[in-house]
């Protein structure tokens, strides 16, 4: 006899599948094992001239728009100094521990290139190439994450991609609201295709996420 329970179960489970996989659609992003930890990668097609994105990217006044209060030097061997201002919640406190990171600008090329540290680590590191595309830009976000940050691989994740979903609007200097629901919905579905990428909970896979 059928159990009328599992059955429930079984499509609740079916259906939250295919709310997370609609979630990682063509703007998800993919993550490598690589030497020493994993690069996650993004890429984005901006309606907007490299020259703007690049503002967005390297001045204070962009930055508050879509990542953080931000005091920047974006220049080589300059500081990037970050305060992340999302509602307060239990996963992030306000205490200035949790909220503020001290990086590194290691590469500016204007218009072009853009790498630095991350997450006050300097095996963390950012990696930001812009190409024009017609009357607009290409830009890829690739992110070495070390070792160390296995268990928050979900959690890197899901940042980056809701933060871009901003980048749009800050480059037209409109602040870019965060959402701890989004968040939280983004992380379950990237944890979901971690963990799914072994069930035995080994590495995570390596091919391109948005071909599945």
């Amino acid at each position: 006899m059928t159990d009328p329970q599992a059955v429930s179960d079984r499509v609740a489970s079916d259906r939250e599948k295919e709310s997370n996989a609609a979630l990682l659609n063509a703007d998800a992003g993919t993550l490598r094992e690589i030497e020493g930890g994993w690069e996650i990668g993004f890429e984005r097609r901006l309606r907007h001239s490299p020259e703007r994105v690049w503002k967005a990217l390297t001045t204070a006044e962009g930055l508050a728009c879509w990542l953080a209060e931000a005091e920047i030097n974006a220049t080589p061997g300059g500081r990037m100094e970050l305060n992340f201002r999302q509602p307060d919640h239990d996963f992030m406190p306000d205490k200035p521990e949790v909220r503020r990171q001290s990086n590194e600008v290691l590469v500016a090329r204007p218009f072009s290139r853009f790498e630095h540290t991350f997450g006050g680590n300097p095996e963390s590191v950012v990696s930001w190439r812009l190409e024009p595309d017609g009357d607009g830009t290409h830009l890829t976000l690739l992110h070495r994450i070390p070792t160390s940050w296995e268990g928050a691989r979900k959690n890197v994740l899901a940042g980056w991609q809701h933060h871009m979903e901003g980048l749009d609007d800050a480059v037209r200097g409109v602040r870019h609201p965060w959402s701890w629901d989004r968040w939280f919905a983004l992380r379950d579905a990237y944890a979901a295709r971690i963990e799914g990428s072994d069930p035995a909970g080994g590495e995570a896979y390596t091919n391109d996420w948005r071909d599945r």
